[in-house]
């Protein structure tokens, strides 16, 4: 895949010149060169990422993507504080590093004994977040033509450009329906990725769920073609046990993003586990099978209750999956520890939640929102809030107005789900929640 980039490199040529010479004398008109095409493996450029994040909007990035961007383009080691420092410096309207949101470990960069990141050159999600960089809309960029083959040379230069009107919209709609329409899986495996006995199959577009136990295992590797996108705990080698080729589509790790969490200078360490992230992200209790009692269930051949189990597990890792592109982080809850740790499974184009909420606001439109526990798998919408979006101004509350006209102040760490309000339902309904403030 190529990024096309025009050539305006004529500009500088004609500006070098110097005042005098242009007031002077009139040169002839220089034709543009040549446009380049740019391979996804050449990095970012410093200029490039000043170019598309200065005074821009990048919400649509989570934090893990705008820092490997930094390091790609800066090509030395960093700390998490200096990228948002840098970061900080070209523009306020984007997903911040903080305490509810954290870098966390990624397969994007690699932690030094030091806390310093370095890029992975061969990270599987570092073309994507090159392409999710160049492909910003606001920014258009120019390199200049030249004879050497690559565009991060010396000679490479960056500007930014006026886009044809109605470019970004278009480019916009084009992205958010590639990331709309992209068949997305949730598998879950047990007893292991390893050691596949029993594997559920979840269709996020068909909302359909398929079990496959013993032999029938063998047919999946098939059913995977369709996909673009799968998820799933320990996915890589989910995939590789069965016999399916990781590279050739998407994977998303559901793993958590950090494997513990210091609690006090004694040293005492907190093992965050999957079941402790699920279940912080989304309320759900138990969300997956105790290990020994799916033991059980495969040692016994107890078929029917083994195939509900997993079923119900695949459900939760679609919760979790779900929240984690929305907010771009999923949630650590555990005693008085309660943080955002930061993701990168979103797919370029698909809409986070603080965009949804500005749309909302910006077109004072009525929205549901799944706020508390995830949403349920029959009937996902039936808990929904029908409220307006009357103030966006502070990252971790949005105030909200009620059909009563009451305004209600919700964390949005707590949003599950959000969709625009159906045109076939009725106005303001409330679907029989009660009034509350979600702080």
């Amino acid at each position: 895949m190529y990024r096309k980039v025009v050539d305006l490199g004529f500009e500088r040529d004609v500006l070098a010149a110097g005042t005098a010479t242009l007031l002077d004398e009139h040169p002839a008109p220089q034709l543009p060169k040549p446009m380049l095409l740019v391979p996804d493996d050449v990095p970012l450029l410093t200029e490039e990422v000043e170019a598309a994040f200065r005074d821009r909007s990048v919400t649509s990035l989570p934090w893990i993507q705008q820092a490997a961007a930094v390091l790609d383009a800066r090509r030395t080691p960093m700390t998490a504080e200096e990228i948002e420092t840098f970061l900080a410096g070209l523009t306020t309207h984007r997903e911040k590093l903080g305490s509810r949101n954290r870098p966390g470990p990624s397969d994007l960069f690699v932690t030094d004994e030091d806390g310093r990141l370095t890029l992975n050159p061969v990270a599987p999600g570092l073309v994507a977040m090159r392409r999710a960089v160049r492909g910003l809309p606001p920014a258009a960029l120019v390199q200049q033509s030249r004879s050497q083959p690559t565009a991060s040379e010396e000679g490479c230069v960056v500007r930014r450009v006026e886009p044809e009107p109605g470019a970004e919209a278009r480019r916009n709609a084009e992205t958010e329906e590639i990331a709309r329409t992209a068949r997305r899986a949730v598998l879950r495996v047990v007893p292991s990725a390893a050691d596949p006995q029993a594997v559920a199959m979840l269709d996020v577009g068909r909302r359909s769920i398929q079990t496959f136990l013993g032999r029938d295992v063998a047919k999946l590797a098939g059913l995977l073609e369709r996909f673009d996108v799968i998820a799933g705990l320990h996915i890589r080698d989910t995939l590789r046990a069965l016999g399916f080729d990781a590279d050739r589509r998407q994977v998303v790790d559901l793993d958590p993003p950090e494997k513990s969490r210091r609690l006090n200078r004694a040293g005492r360490t907190l093992q965050i586990t999957p079941e402790l992230l699920i279940a912080g992200t989304t309320r759900i209790r138990r969300p997956l099978g105790e290990p020994e009692r799916v033991g059980r269930y495969l040692s016994e051949g107890d078929l029917w209750p083994l195939a509900r189990r997993i079923a119900s597990d695949v459900k939760a890792l679609h919760a979790l999956y779900r929240y984690g592109v929305l907010h771009g982080a999923v949630r650590l809850r555990w005693g008085f520890v309660d943080e955002m740790l930061a993701t990168d499974w979103a797919l370029p184009g698909d809409v986070s939640l603080h965009q949804q909420l500005k749309s909302a606001y910006e077109k004072d439109a009525v929205v549901d929102l799944v706020v508390g526990t995830a949403p349920g798998w029959a009937n996902p919408w039936w808990r929904a809030h029908r409220v307006r979006i009357v103030d966006v101004r502070f990252p971790e509350v949005v105030m909200t107005r009620n059909e009563r006209g009451e305004k209600l102040p919700v964390a949005t760490h707590e949003i599950q789900a959000i969709r625009p309000a159906p045109e076939d339902t009725e106005p303001w309904a409330w679907h029989r929640i009660r009034v509350r403030s979600w702080l």
